[in-house]
């Protein structure tokens, strides 16, 4: 049975602030602006089991949290079974609530349907 896999990630964060020094399982996998992505990192080793990930949120002087470590509240378990046999690409999203998301694909991943919801919202004003 394999311990890891090795993917390209790709960071998907849906806050309306910067986040950045983004660590998955201890490994910089790079930072975002709002409502953005950094692009890819690859080679990237992820491990299967109990994953972490944690970011630092930025944003303007004064804003609430400035500099705050952020560890996701939700658990993922990556199981071998999880990973599509022809995935190279791991995107990892991150969500208002301090939770994520990871969504596998043989190509970029497009962002994920409460992504595309929250996307909306923003536009809209709500």
């Amino acid at each position: 049975m394999k311990d890891d896999i090795v993917l390209s990630v790709v960071l998907y964060s849906y806050l309306d602030r910067p986040i950045f020094d983004v660590m998955l399982n201890g490994v910089g996998i790079g930072g975002a602006n709002s409502y953005g992505t950094n692009g890819m990192i690859t080679g990237i080793r992820v491990p299967f089991g109990k994953q972490r990930l944690t970011w630092r949120l930025g944003g303007p002087r004064g804003m609430v949290r400035n500099g705050e470590t952020v560890a996701m509240k939700n658990s993922i378990n990556l199981a071998v079974e999880e990973v599509p046999a022809d995935a190279r690409y791991l995107a990892v999203n991150i969500y208002p609530d301090d939770t994520a998301e990871f969504v596998f694909d043989e190509s970029i991943p497009d962002p994920t349907p409460r992504g595309k919801i929250i996307d909306e919202r923003r536009k809209h004003g709500k």
